[in-house]
């Protein structure tokens, strides 16, 4: 056995995914943040007099539930905080398994193009704190290895294939999809064109999530909008953010080794690629393509699936019976030493992150116990590439100080959680936090000092700026500043 085949090679791989955040305390995905306030109010509402004033949460069943669900049990372990912390990290290696387990079904072994998929489970989705959408799609990933070479046919496989969506669909619709469609492509793919009706009937079982999504009226909902058909800017910038990361550099040379091994693998006689992925890559790249920017509320709807493009075409790579052993050790070897770069980089980018919370939170000693906290957070249209992750660092201090900010998303039958502290205001939930404005001014103060001055005062208690330097702003009349460091300011609100 090859070394990029040994079984501890490959646990050696899925440990290293874990490292960047074995030196953090919180972890630094995007999105993530927002999501920890929420899980803290899902496990701690009903012993909370301030939270139960300020918000509302009410299970029901969603096609968004993945990591929602694991929380019920790492929550209750671990506490919030190191809970999320640790389901964040068992994403990347549960990705990396599905993907050996992927092309071992494909191929009967492990190819050692399988090594250069593994950034992607680091990929932007994962970084930005997607991770109900990982966990469903790495999931996706493990069904798929099960179902790859196993019959459709019969009451029980039936069966079995119906439950199996369903709970993938639960978890996260993407996860869903993903395994109908490319499952879809590999039945097609498995004979002539004029066999594909009985093959493709015989899939039916994938249709079983339309029975919930019916009787919930999934989509109903104004808030679930979709929007932005066809916008091949975004497509195109969705693309070279694949893996962005720490280092522009080094992303976008991640991304063109991806692509130019495929080249190769396509030019080269010692390659040849698995049918049923190879299609099945291509049916995801039409999706990005058809999908528009923002699906049933989800924003980032085509963009999202850039990575299993990369990951499904690299899987479906394999190396020719006579290929010379040099080369596949010289594949596998390129793709780990990549792979370790990437994790150094997270890493050390990582740790910076985590620094900046821990000074920026020290706000929160001057932050009672239920106050009313409105968050202003600087969003610029043209960030720097390794960007700041603080569009919702306002989440631990929901789990710290049991408060209300006005940063988390309001979306009616699409989030368990509904905020109550400035209902009936502009200034309720996301994205009422971030300071922009759509035609992408450099200076964006005039923009923080409009929302401070129509803001409603008189449903909050504190006022927290977070991405501007306090000595660039002027002083604000009602506010008096408590603390400040060199991105954020928090102020008292003068009733």
């Amino acid at each position: 056995m090859r070394w990029w085949e040994n079984c501890w090679a490959l646990i050696a791989a899925m440990i290293a995914a874990t490292v960047p955040l074995w030196f953090v305390q919180i972890p630094p995905l995007i999105d993530l943040l927002a999501h920890i306030g929420r899980y803290h109010i899902q496990l701690h509402l009903a012993d909370s007099p301030a939270l139960q004033a300020y918000w509302a949460f009410e299970w029901r069943l969603l096609g968004n539930l993945g990591v929602d669900l694991l929380m019920e049990l790492l929550g209750r372990l671990f506490g919030v905080e190191r809970g999320a912390l640790i389901a964040a990290a068992l994403l990347p290696p549960l990705m990396i398994w599905g993907m050996v387990r992927l092309a071992r079904a494909a191929h009967d072994n492990i190819p050692p193009t399988v090594w250069a998929a593994f950034p992607f489970a680091l990929a932007y989705p994962w970084q930005y704190g997607l991770v109900n959408y990982w966990m469903g799609t790495a999931l996706a990933l493990h069904a798929l290895a099960f179902f790859w070479r196993r019959p459709t046919t019969g009451v029980a496989n039936a069966l079995l294939l119906g439950a199996v969506t369903l709970v993938l669909w639960v978890v996260h619709i993407y996860g869903c999809a993903l395994f109908a469609l490319l499952l879809g492509v590999r039945t097609l793919s498995m004979g002539p064109v004029k066999g594909w009706f009985p093959r493709t009937l015989r899939l039916w079982p994938l249709a079983a999530p339309l029975i919930p999504m019916l009787l919930i009226g999934y989509g109903e909902r104004g808030a679930q909008e979709t929007y932005g058909w066809f916008m091949w800017e975004r497509k195109f910038g969705a693309l070279m953010f694949t893996l962005r990361d720490q280092w522009q550099p080094l992303d976008i040379a991640s991304l063109v080794f991806a692509v130019m091994l495929v080249y190769a693998a396509f030019r080269s006689r010692h390659f040849r690629f698995d049918r049923g992925l190879a299609f099945g890559a291509l049916a995801l790249l039409a999706a990005v393509a058809i999908i528009p920017f923002q699906a049933l509320g989800s924003a980032f709807a085509d963009g999202r699936l850039w990575p299993f493009v990369f990951i499904i075409g690299l899987l479906s790579i394999g190396t020719r019976e006579g290929a010379p052993v040099s080369l596949s050790r010289w594949v596998a070897g390129g793709a780990a030493a990549l792979f370790a770069i990437r994790l150094a980089a997270t890493t050390i980018g990582f740790v910076a992150y985590d620094q900046e919370y821990t000074r920026h939170l020290k706000a929160l000693d001057h932050i009672p116990h239920g106050s009313r906290i409105a968050v202003f957070v600087d969003f610029p249209c043209e960030v720097d590439w390794r960007r700041p992750r603080t569009d919702h660092l306002d989440g631990i201090a929901i789990v710290r100080r049991d408060v209300f900010t006005n940063a988390q998303w309001d979306v009616p039958g699409g989030q368990l959680l509904t905020p109550l502290g400035a209902r009936g205001t502009r200034y309720n939930s996301d994205p009422s936090q971030l300071v922009r404005r759509r035609d992408c001014p450099e200076e964006l103060r005039p923009v923080l000092a409009q929302k401070i001055a129509q803001f409603p005062r008189d449903r909050f208690d504190r006022v927290w700026v977070i991405g501007f330097r306090p000595e660039t702003l002027p002083r604000y009349a009602g506010l008096t500043p408590l603390f400040a460091d060199d991105r954020t300011i928090l102020y008292r609100i003068d009733k």
